[in-house]
């Protein structure tokens, strides 16, 4: 790992941004009033409610994260006002928690930014649990937390505000490495060395993180449209948009290079040939990376990064194989690999054209494809339908189950740290809250983690507190590990646990020096909340695979799509006029517009396919940390994945295929015609949960005879010019790939038995 370059992306990042933004934001308000009216109570109480804001400030549209922080910060005050209001009788207290807590944690079913909100509020109802406060006091002690929060609220919408800009350019950045960590996850097939199941695993794990990053990218960049100002294009937007479009043309670039790796494995084993693909693929993941450094600290690329070595290499190569016997004894092996070498050739000279056009001083006047309102529907809506919470108020409903769970372990939790000594219930419940995540592997995932990294965090804080005696080091040692806490929050929670803890511990003895007790209290109240926690996770569980049925059907109603989409481009429109949708909170608006202009819809199918399989992708991680019996159709779901990657990469090298003879006014070979009608047979057979045939097998090997015969016939007629011979061998070799990972696709679709 260059660690050097890794510091760099990070340091630049919106994440490090977002903790110091965060960090600031937060101890301010405690500063000004410690120093300016001596009085650190109150500094704590408006802290409080900024630190329940500002968990809602995460990556995102301004406006949704302004109106989130809003709401977060009265339904804090509120919450904060019913505990305050309750501290008089235990009882009374102690059912005002246990209400509020299900009540909140059934917000999960708004999805979107709402488990943050439910979560903020919980927090802010919990640092009232230790007060004993009249009415009045309870009403200035909430207002004095909606302070806190409405402090937050706005100083974070005016930096961001003002850093609008550059904020754009993270997310972008964050997109184009998360498309260099793809580039490098494929160059791995080309190492002989390397096993391929691991290949794919890691393969499909770097396909959701970039869908993820793109996601979020345009969530951000279409928002924020290019407009005319003195009819002219702003140029700094035409500059961003084309920079999303590049990249994530780029990624289906490179996703389309992919191809048939056991056969290069077989055909070339370790020769040069393969070695030089491996290189040059991780060149230009270098060369990508550079461009993301490039868009962070706001200059113009390296461009100390050659690849042409190693594509005279792989062009010399290819050509000692095709005038060898190992083209004709070996066509499919050649041919797969010439078409990845146009790919990825391609892919470079993108990358080469995103590097010019952050090095021109020239201001861009054009956008890549035309700004048409359709682009609005790439964008997921967040309306907030208030009725669905009752519609889940039943056991059939994950939501409810989990808000069950929360809230019997903070009940638990809340007389435990009433009844044991040495203990604080305010700090269980809280501990309670941080751990427990909607599903069981997500809780037991944080439970680990978070005892971990207290524990590394106690150590070291300790060894600070017992080596250093300087309040004034302690105090910024506490505020480094404060930004460092929040920055590390969305990556990396276990390291994010360590800074946390150890900027709390340096808190409690900067406040009361030479006691350790606080120390050992908090230590024992957090073993207590994560026991609790993996132990109520086991209550009432909603295990991952009674969601993946919808999922599964999800991604095979958009893969489907996406290929009648490619279709439609030959005159062949969709039958049925389907629409593919995402799935979960990631959901594509509607795509059924026939009128819509063609790219459009094809990038738009393609978006919601790419959407569907991360859903499906990150269902699936979450359920291999489950316990096994609760684990499915593993090996199904697995190959599932697995398949429709290879499927979506040969949809994306087909299409310009198709389109080029749709364009040049060539009608498709009847062979040709029927291969691609059995895909989307496959396809749509696989959507309704029917197996193959027993001959499926031998009807795919005629279907490959009947292509290999229409090749043949093509050759030896010669009326044909030789760039469609060669277009149509490529798209025969496609067209094979698809119909063998379509037959796959409907046999693990067929015996995937799971909930609707």
């Amino acid at each position: 790992m260059r660690y050097s370059i890794e510091i760099k992306k990070f340091l630049y990042s919106q994440y490090f941004f977002g903790g110091l933004r965060m960090a600031v934001g937060i101890s301010l308000p405690a500063v000004l009033c410690l120093i300016v009216f001596h009085n650190a109570d109150l500094g704590f109480t408006i802290a409080t409610g900024a630190l329940g804001a500002c968990v809602v400030d995460m990556p995102g549209p301004l406006k949704y994260k302004h109106n989130e922080m809003l709401v977060c910060s009265v339904l804090g005050f509120l919450s904060a006002l019913a505990t305050g209001l309750a501290t008089f009788n235990v009882f009374v207290l102690w059912a005002t928690v246990v209400s509020l807590t299900f009540a909140l944690s059934l917000t999960v079913v708004y999805g979107n930014r709402w488990p943050q909100i439910g979560f903020a509020t919980l927090f802010m109802m919990v640092v009232t649990l230790e007060e004993h406060l009249t009415p009045v006091h309870a009403l200035v002690n909430a207002a004095w937390i909606l302070a806190g929060g409405l402090w937050y609220t706005y100083w974070a919408t005016l930096l961001l505000q003002w850093q609008a800009y550059r904020v754009e350019k993270q997310a972008l950045a964050e997109c184009v490495f998360a498309g260099a960590d793809y580039l490098l996850a494929r160059a791995d097939f080309y190492d002989i060395d390397a096993d391929l199941d691991a290949c794919y695993a890691n393969l499909v794990e770097k396909q959701i993180a970039a869908i993820e990053m793109q996601d979020a990218a345009r969530a951000i960049v279409l928002r924020n449209l290019p407009k005319l100002r003195r009819g002219k294009l702003d140029p700094r937007r035409v500059a961003l948009f084309n920079l999303f479009i590049n990249s994530v043309d780029l990624h289906e670039l490179f996703v389309g290079a992919h191809t048939d790796y056991p056969l290069l494995r077989r055909t070339f084993g370790n020769a040069d040939l393969m070695m030089f693909y491996r290189d040059l693929i991780r060149k230009a993941a270098r060369d990508l990376e550079e461009v993301g450094l490039a868009v962070l600290q706001n200059r113009a690329p390296d461009s100390r990064i050659n690849v042409k070595a190693e594509l005279r290499a792989i062009e010399y190569e290819l050509e000692l194989v095709r005038k060898g016997h190992s083209a004709q004894a070996n066509p499919e092996a050649y041919a797969a690999a010439t078409t990845s070498f146009r790919r990825i050739w391609s892919g470079i000279r993108l990358i080469d054209k995103m590097k010019k056009s952050l090095s021109s001083e020239a201001a861009p006047s054009s956008t890549e494809i035309r700004i048409d309102p359709g682009l609005r529907r790439f964008l997921s809506g967040r309306r907030v339908p208030l009725r669905q919470i009752f519609s889940n108020l039943t056991m059939s409903s994950p939501s409810f189950r989990h808000a069950l769970r929360v809230t019997i372990a903070v009940a638990i939790g809340f007389w435990l740290g009433r009844i044991l000594p040495l203990t604080n219930a305010y700090w269980i419940v809280m501990t309670t809250l941080i751990i427990m995540k909607p599903g069981y592997s997500l809780t037991k995932q944080r439970n680990t983690q978070r005892i971990v990294g207290t524990a590394i965090g106690c150590a070291v804080s300790l060894a600070l507190i017992f080596t250093v005696h300087s309040p004034k080091i302690l105090l910024a040692v506490m505020f480094g590990s404060m930004v460092m806490s929040y920055s590390l929050l969305l990556f990396n929670y276990a390291a994010s646990v360590v800074f946390t803890s150890s900027y709390v511990l340096m808190l409690f003895h900067l406040l009361a020096p030479g006691s350790l007790r606080i120390i050992g209290e908090r230590a024992i109240d957090t073993v207590i909340g994560c026991a609790l926690a993996i132990a109520a996770s086991h209550f009432f569980p909603y295990w991952e695979y009674r969601v993946m049925g919808k999922l599964v059907a999800d991604l095979l109603s958009a893969m489907r799509q996406y290929f009648e989409t490619v279709l439609s481009f030959g005159g062949k429109p969709s039958a049925d006029g389907g629409n593919a949708s995402g799935a979960s909170a990631t959901r594509a608006p509607d795509t059924s517009t026939s009128a819509a202009d063609p790219d459009i819809r094809f990038r738009l199918a393609r978006k919601n396919a790419h959407v569907a399989f991360a859903n499906l992708g990150q269902a699936f991680r979450r359920m291999m940390l489950e316990p096994k019996p609760q684990q499915k159709f593993v090996p199904e779901i697995n190959d599932l994945l697995v398949q429709s990657h290879v499927l979506a990469a040969q949809i994306a090298t087909a299409a310009a295929l198709v389109r080029n003879f749709a364009d040049e006014g060539n009608d498709a070979p009847a062979a040709l015609a029927r291969a691609l009608s059995t895909v989307r047979d496959n396809l749509a057979r696989a959507q309704a949960g029917e197996p193959p045939p027993a001959d499926q097998a031998e009807t795919t090997k005629q279907l490959t005879r009947e292509l290999d015969s229409m090749v043949t016939e093509i050759e030896k007629a010669g009326t044909r010019p030789p760039e469609f011979v060669h277009e149509i061998k490529m798209l025969v070799l496609q067209c094979k790939q698809m119909l063998a990972a379509s037959f796959l696709i409907r046999k693990d679709a067929g015996a995937i038995r799971l909930p609707a």
